[in-house]
C-alpha cells in the first residue's frame, strides 16, 4: 500500500506522515473556528486533497472488518496509525516476526528437487517480509545466503561464479538467472 500511495503523487504520503488539519481562522472574539471551505487558499484546497485521496486509497486497501475501525476517521495518517497494530502488530509483535524470520532465512535449505525459481521465491519471500517491518535484508546477504544454501547439484556452478566474479558486488537476479540457465542445461 505504501508504494501505491507513494505513486499516487507526494503530497498524499506526506498526508500519510505529517497529518492534515482542517483550515483554521481568528473569529471576531479571538477563538480559532474551523474555515469554511469556500474560503481556503489554493494550498489549502491542495492539502486537504492529497489527504483525501490518501485516505481513500487506505479505504480500498482494506476489508471491510478494518474499514469499519478507520471509517469515521478524518486523517489518512489517522487511519494508518490506527491500522499499524492490526496489520504489522505492535513493536513488539515486530522484533518476534523479526526474529522468526531472521531464523527461518538462516535455517533455510533448497531442497533436493527443488527449482532455483522457488528457492529463490522463498528467499524473497522472507526478505520482503522484512523490508515491510523496516529492515530490509541487503543484496549482498542474499546473494552470500543463497550460494551457500542451495543444493550440491550447484556447487560446481557456483565454484565457477565466485572464481570469475565478486559475489559481493553480483546482483541477485543475476545470480538466480546465472543458475537457472544452468539448471535447464542440466534437465
Amino acid at each position: 500500500m505504501r508504494a501505491y500511495i507513494k505513486t499516487m503523487d507526494e503530497r498524499s504520503w506526506r498526508a500519510i506522515l505529517t497529518g492534515w488539519e482542517a483550515p483554521k481562522r481568528d473569529d471576531p472574539d479571538g477563538d480559532i473556528i474551523l474555515k469554511n471551505e469556500v474560503d481556503w487558499t489554493a494550498e489549502e484546497l491542495v492539502t486537504s486533497n492529497a489527504n483525501t485521496k490518501a485516505l481513500n486509497a487506505i479505504y480500498s486497501f482494506v476489508d471491510v472488518s478494518l474499514f469499519r475501525i478507520i471509517s469515521n476517521l478524518q486523517t489518512a495518517k489517522e487511519a494508518w496509525e490506527t491500522l499499524q497494530p492490526f496489520c504489522e502488530g505492535s513493536r513488539g509483535v515486530q522484533r518476534t516476526k523479526l526474529r522468526m524470520l531472521a531464523t527461518q532465512f538462516e535455517v533455510l535449505r533448497m531442497e533436493e528437487n527443488e527449482t532455483i525459481d522457488s528457492y529463490s521465491a522463498k528467499l524473497l519471500d522472507i526478505s520482503n517480509e522484512c523490508q515491510s517491518l523496516g529492515y530490509p535484508i541487503s543484496n549482498e546477504r542474499l546473494v552470500s545466503e543463497f550460494l551457500r544454501s542451495v543444493t550440491e547439484k550447484f556447487h560446481k556452478k557456483i565454484t565457477a561464479i565466485e572464481e570469475a566474479k565478486d559475489t559481493s558486488l553480483m546482483r541477485f537476479d543475476e545470480l538466480v538467472g546465472s543458475l537457472k540457465t544452468y539448471e535447464r542445461k542440466r534437465i
